[in-house]
């Protein structure tokens, strides 16, 4: 398929005032990373139209992402779970959830998992990959689209106790509205979890996996929080880093008001600052040479 590229401006603050950060990224896919000078935000600018994505993400990202296969069957649903360890920690675990979301699914693994915290509960699910949608429906999971920039909204009417977006903000084309989607279908009582990458604190190396055509927006604690207030949320925590998984943040919210923010260029300067600093140090002969000795490392431990 011959991919169509379109140019946005920034998802968060409308404005069309950015700069180049990279052009290279995972697999050697086209992309284009910019960072917005008004707000912060990292984005993809040029990227694909929506339908390039959809096409992707239907026949080709389980090629790239999940190159391996599974099944239901052989996903450990007793082993520790992210989400629940983390809701459990800042004592936001909920103690009852009639249904259950999750956007972006995958096979359902933190379904199946809140399914035996919850075994009453309904599951439900967004998600495009074909060989996935298989592996939740036989399982029970009700499959309520396969595109969040559909009308999947409608009909879900503050409908659900929790809503999981692990991982996938960042692959939207339209996050705020995606967001407001959620917000709308969210129960007054109920919570959302999403986790992000932390662009403040990139544990890979950049162009050669951090950055990746899959990844239209690159967020960090500053505008998350932003994003969220837009969309009407009200934060009940937010970590951008912890034990469990180093480079990632999460948000745990619930209903609130619609906030218009304001932005400090001082954001977009530090998170500038980290980009920069990082691809100047990827390039250095002795990050190079660390990398290589830490992938032989890495090989001779699995002998």
């Amino acid at each position: 398929m011959n991919y169509t590229f379109e140019t946005v401006n920034c998802n968060l603050c409308n404005s069309n005032e950015y700069e180049e950060i990279s052009n290279k990224g995972k697999f050697g896919l086209p992309i284009h990373v910019v960072l917005c000078k008004n707000c912060g935000l990292g984005y993809l600018n040029p990227r694909w139209d929506r339908g390039s994505y959809l096409h992707f993400y239907q026949h080709e990202y389980d090629k790239y992402y999940r190159p391996k296969g599974s099944t239901n069957a052989n996903i450990a649903i007793n082993e520790l779970n992210l989400i629940a360890e983390r809701l459990s920690r800042l004592n936001l675990l909920p103690t009852e959830a009639e249904k259950i979301l999750d956007i972006g699914s995958g096979e359902g693994e933190n379904l199946m998992h809140f399914d035996t915290l919850f075994p009453n509960s309904n599951l439900y699910a967004i998600e495009p990959s074909i060989e996935s949608k298989k592996s939740l429906e036989a399982y029970g999971v009700t499959v309520i689209g396969d595109d969040v920039d559909t009308d999947w909204h409608l009909g879900y009417e503050s409908a659900f106790d929790f809503i999981i977006l692990r991982h996938v903000l960042e692959h939207f084309l339209d996050p705020l509205e995606v967001l407001k989607k959620v917000r709308s279908v969210l129960r007054d009582s109920g919570i959302i979890y999403l986790a992000v990458p932390n662009n403040l604190k990139p544990t890979q190396n950049l162009e050669k996996s951090w950055f990746r055509n899959v990844h239209t927006y690159y967020f960090n604690k500053f505008t998350l929080t932003k994003l969220f207030e837009k969309a009407g949320f009200k934060i009940l925590g937010l970590v951008d880093e912890d034990d469990l998984c180093k480079g990632e943040m999460f948000v745990i919210a619930q209903r609130g008001e619609l906030k218009m923010p304001t932005f400090k260029n001082e954001h977009f300067e530090l998170q500038k600052d980290v980009f920069k600093s990082k691809l100047s140090k990827e390039k250095t002969m002795g990050y190079k040479l660390n990398a290589v000795q830490r992938k032989i490392k890495r090989f001779l431990s699995k002998i």
